[in-house]
């Protein structure tokens, strides 16, 4: 297997969801899947980039604290329909998600690490599609809550348009 680059992957991957592309999308999970079955870390690497822009732009939509080491955020989980939900009613690869997410947010990075390795413990394509499409969705939602509100983003995300096409972009 060629040397890839997670964030070029990441990259790619907001702009196969965002162009409704699902089978590439499948097609890149599975592969994924595989490569985690044979020990492989490409979706750890992925993923882990993909909630470090993720806690980034949250980070800086919140502004910035006179105290930001003693601030200490938290997350509210909502489903489909807008309502609440508590943290346990979601399975343990998103639960997992969740967690590297605030531990990013808290940085404490190690503890994101740790969790994004129980998310994705098990090698099924379903863990895989699980894990990956929650991620992708909370960070496209964030790139466009962040577009729409003129708030900095990474810059290996491109802009809007290069992200929707999934291309290398500036």
């Amino acid at each position: 297997m060629s040397e890839r680059n997670p964030r070029l992957q990441a990259r790619r991957l907001i702009g196969t969801m965002r162009g409704g592309d699902d089978e590439s999308l499948v097609l890149e999970m599975a592969r994924l899947s595989a490569d985690r079955a044979t020990g492989g870390r490409e979706s750890h690497l992925i993923v882990c980039e993909l909630i470090a822009a993720l806690a980034e732009m949250m980070l800086t939509a919140s502004g910035p604290s006179e105290a930001a080491e003693e601030r200490a955020y938290g997350l509210e989980l909502t489903g489909d329909d807008d309502r609440q939900l508590d943290i346990d009613q979601t399975s343990p690869p998103i639960r997992a998600a969740v967690r590297a997410l605030l531990a990013q947010l808290n940085n404490h990075t190690e503890d994101a690490l740790f969790q994004v390795d129980l998310a994705l413990r098990e090698p099924e394509f379903r863990v895989t599609l699980e894990v990956f499409v929650h991620v992708l969705l909370w960070t496209i939602g964030m790139i466009e809550w962040c577009d729409e509100h003129g708030v900095a983003r990474p810059h290996w995300l491109g802009d809007l348009a290069s992200a929707r096409r999934g291309g290398a972009g500036s």
